[in-house]
């Protein structure tokens, strides 16, 4: 594919650039709508969805292909669907039959996409696979389950889930195909020698490790003043203690723990709570090393409301969760423990297929729906209530959005790396304080793809990234 790029003779010259430090937290240069959700009969119909479609408080998964999944449901029929994409570019590839129902969608970085269906036989879980463009059952397992609920997979296709015996309890499990199926934890209802009589909501990582929210005691002795903590749990059983609440240890600052957490490959996880002081706070641990991402009691805190929504966290240990500002406006925010941003937040503008619009609801219901994901580029996915920037009382429905970082070789700080990229890159060689002055919220590292800093010797492997090689 021939572009008129001509980078090698510019840069023959070229000379150092100078090397400012890098900010830890991830530098939001745009938002790339992907879908939008919007009943046929209102203003500016819908994009990328059929007009019938729609859905709820649903979380949207990012991959560190910028790849998108999410579950929807219809308004024609009995039916549900699942919608994926990329760069702005996709729409439907798995409609149920009718009567059943789908669960929210997981996604890995091979563009496979697992969900959970009931209702209907073959109940179980079911995927989608962007590289063959194939769909189908995927597994029912363990032997005995009744449900299935949030199934996550991992980079080598290993699923983690709660199963259901009904009757009797849940159990957290790992499934690798075709029938390897890994205990990782079980509740006193099935297994009495179990010390747990809950599990919550799981999330699994690349290493088949499943972190949660556990509930100690007896079978059925689930009420709130039961001992909780967070365990992060191998595929043998065994399990570090991450966290533990005041009912399970005095001396814990936690007096309870939201439902869901996050977890990232090399052993954190990512937990709300409500503290015994007071407040809530969002924290990142390994069981051993534990970051106060946030809290709304800190002093001087932006933080006034954490909601009770999932946090997601890459493995550079960047959390992004929802929660309410000084101004008492939601927002997204990412934080690592050292640093604090907003994403986006109520009344922000964002693009559009029907041009500017604004983060907005025509009542005071929330602007936002469900959680947000981070992929390991600090990408946040996330979706948003919008409406046109000068009437709050015309619906333009529910926005899929990307929020992107600026990645190697995006010298203008757009989200992108194409031949817009090529002036800023030569300014960058030549001149370096001329494009610190040109582009002020971009970093001149960009640029620098073998870590000697910006040179000549970046030429080559930024031609490649331009032309998509």
């Amino acid at each position: 594919m021939r572009t008129g790029i001509t980078v090698g003779a510019v840069l023959a010259t070229s000379v150092w650039a100078a090397t400012p430090a890098r900010a830890t937290l991830p530098n939001y240069v745009g938002y790339q709508i992907q879908a939008r959700t919007n009943f046929a009969s209102n203003p500016g119909g819908s994009y990328n969805v059929p007009g019938t479609y729609f859905f709820s408080g649903e979380d949207i998964r990012v991959n560190n292909s910028r790849q998108v999944s999410f579950h929807l449901g219809v308004t024609t029929g009995d039916f549900q669907s699942v919608w994926f994409g990329q760069n702005g570019v996709g729409g439907i590839v798995y409609n149920s039959a009718n009567d059943a129902f789908l669960g929210q969608t997981s996604l890995n970085n091979l563009g496979k996409v697992v969900w959970e269906q009931t209702f209907l036989s073959p109940n179980g879980l079911y995927f989608y696979d962007q590289p063959s463009n194939s769909s189908g059952f995927l597994t029912s397992r363990p032997l005995g389950a009744t449900g299935w609920s949030s199934p996550r997979i991992n980079d080598s296709g290993k699923v983690g889930y709660r199963a259901i015996f009904s009757g009797s309890g849940n159990v957290w499990v790992s499934w690798e195909a075709p029938t390897s199926t890994a205990f990782h934890a079980v509740e006193a209802g099935v297994d009495p020698g179990s010390p747990y009589s809950f599990l919550f909501t799981p999330n699994f990582n690349n290493n088949r490790q499943i972190a949660g929210k556990v509930r100690l005691g007896l079978a059925g002795q689930t009420g709130e003043s039961q001992p909780d903590q967070v365990r992060l749990f191998n595929s043998d059983g065994s399990s570090t203690l991450i966290a533990e609440d005041h009912d399970s240890n005095a001396a814990s600052p936690y007096s309870r723990f939201d439902n869901s957490v996050g977890v990232n490959n090399v052993g954190q996880v990512a937990f709300v709570s409500t503290l015994q002081a007071g407040g809530r706070g969002v924290f990142l641990s390994d069981g051993t090393t534990t970051l106060t991402i946030a809290t709304t009691t800190a002093p001087g805190t932006q933080v006034m409301d954490v909601e009770f929504f999932a946090p997601s966290v890459n493995d550079a240990g960047v959390v992004v969760f929802r929660a309410k500002d000084s101004a008492g406006r939601r927002a997204i925010w990412a934080g690592d423990g050292a640093g604090l941003k907003k994403v986006v937040t109520h009344l922000d503008i964002l693009p559009s297929d029907l041009g500017p619009a604004r983060v907005e609801q025509n009542d005071a219901s929330p602007v936002f729906g469900g959680a947000p994901s981070i992929n390991a580029g600090g990408d946040v996915a996330f979706n948003s209530s919008l409406t046109p920037p000068g009437d709050n009382q015309v619906e333009w429905g529910t926005g899929i959005y990307l929020a992107l970082v600026a990645r190697k070789g995006d010298m203008n700080c757009d989200g992108l790396v194409n031949a817009g990229d090529v002036p800023p890159f030569v300014q960058a060689l030549v001149d370096a304080s001329g494009y610190a002055a040109a582009y002020p919220s971009c970093d001149i590292l960009l640029g620098d793809f073998n870590g000697d800093g910006v040179n000549g010797a970046d030429a080559q492997p930024f031609t490649a990234a331009v032309l998509g090689l």
